[in-house]
């Protein structure tokens, strides 16, 4: 009966795997890979907030996270990214019932505690330019008995600031360069939803829904605007046994021009106490990752290796990812535990 079981999961798991890889290469057929205006994560399912507003409140926890990305080391200009997230539920009472057996506290959370509320600084920069916003975020928790759909909404507003102390042009009386003030602030949206049970992961957002034109001065050109970006994220988990837990995940990134880029990973999780991961970005780029629980603090470590011509001039790409998780473990959902 136990090898029964285990060989049915086993053909379940290889299943769900090759339909991951099978989606992954119909998107990168569909057209080549361009330069984003957002930024990428390489340990997306770490701190899901960043790329869709309806996972806000999602786990239960009150959840404080920092990242630093250092894209393309060694390469002038390239993108430099820092953020610090706060995200919580707003909670009527415990998730799951004080008299309830084992299975159902496992599996039974109560319905109470919907809203989830969060908020988003962050600085980006490439080039000459800075961006350096606030987002806020309302969500809202549909609880099933083992499942649980969100929906999610940020407001934000930024600076984008562009840097013309180092830059040369052939004609000194260039409108764009003669225009004062060199920074506007934008306002701008998000959306998302979000769906997430006991083994399986979906959520999909949308960024700048507003596509504002950039303007500095007297000077528009509407042909400079940022896109609205598309975030899907999707993945499974599957526990090998009483130990070992496999995930594996995608993450689709498109803007309105339509050539997306994707990463796929493979995550290793012991105990639910250590990590490691292997994943590939489209394009020639390899992706480790490793990270540890040591009680409420979490933390993530990715390195990418750009396996093309970048090679020969950059020292690849760091991520940091720290969180600390506060809430008991009655405050959340056991099977959305996941990093």
């Amino acid at each position: 009966m136990i090898k029964r079981a285990y060989t049915s999961g086993l053909l379940l798991l290889t299943r769900s795997v090759i339909r991951i890889l099978w989606l992954w290469l119909v998107f990168m057929t569909i057209t080549p890979v361009i330069a984003q205006q957002q930024p990428a994560y390489s340990q997306y399912t770490f701190n899901g907030f960043l790329l869709n507003p309806a996972v806000a409140g999602s786990e239960g926890y009150t959840s404080i996270n920092v990242t630093t990305r250092e894209q393309w080391v060694g390469i002038e200009g390239a993108p430099r990214t820092q953020c610090i997230s706060v995200q919580t539920r707003i909670l009527k009472r415990d998730y799951i019932e004080s008299n309830a057996s084992i299975r159902k506290r496992y599996l039974r959370p109560l319905r109470s505690g919907k809203v989830g509320l969060g908020a988003y600084i962050y600085r980006d920069h490439i080039g000459l330019s800075d961006q350096t916003g606030l987002q806020l975020t309302y969500a809202y928790h549909i609880s099933q008995a083992k499942s649980q759909f969100s929906m999610g909404l940020t407001l934000s507003v930024f600076q984008y600031k562009l840097n013309t102390g180092d830059l040369k042009l052939p004609d000194p009386t260039d409108k764009l360069i003669d225009s004062e003030p060199m920074s506007m602030v934008i306002p701008d949206a998000n959306i998302g939803i979000y769906y997430t049970d006991q083994h399986m992961f979906f959520g999909l957002s949308a960024f700048n829904l507003m596509q504002a034109s950039i303007m500095f001065g007297n000077y528009r050109n509407n042909d400079f605007r940022l896109k609205r970006h598309y975030n899907l994220i999707g993945g499974f988990k599957y526990d090998l046994d009483d130990i070992y837990t496999l995930e594996p995940s995608v993450y689709f990134k498109m803007s309105e021009q339509w050539k997306p880029q994707s990463d796929i990973t493979i995550k290793l999780i012991r105990e639910q106490k250590f990590w490691l991961g292997i994943g590939y970005r489209y394009g020639g780029t390899l992706i480790g990752s490793l990270g540890i629980k040591l009680d409420r603090f979490y933390v993530g470590y990715s390195y990418d290796y750009s396996a093309n011509s970048l090679s020969s001039y950059s020292y690849g790409t760091h991520e940091l990812m720290l969180a600390l998780k506060l809430g008991d473990n009655t405050r959340r959902y056991r099977w959305i535990e996941r990093y």
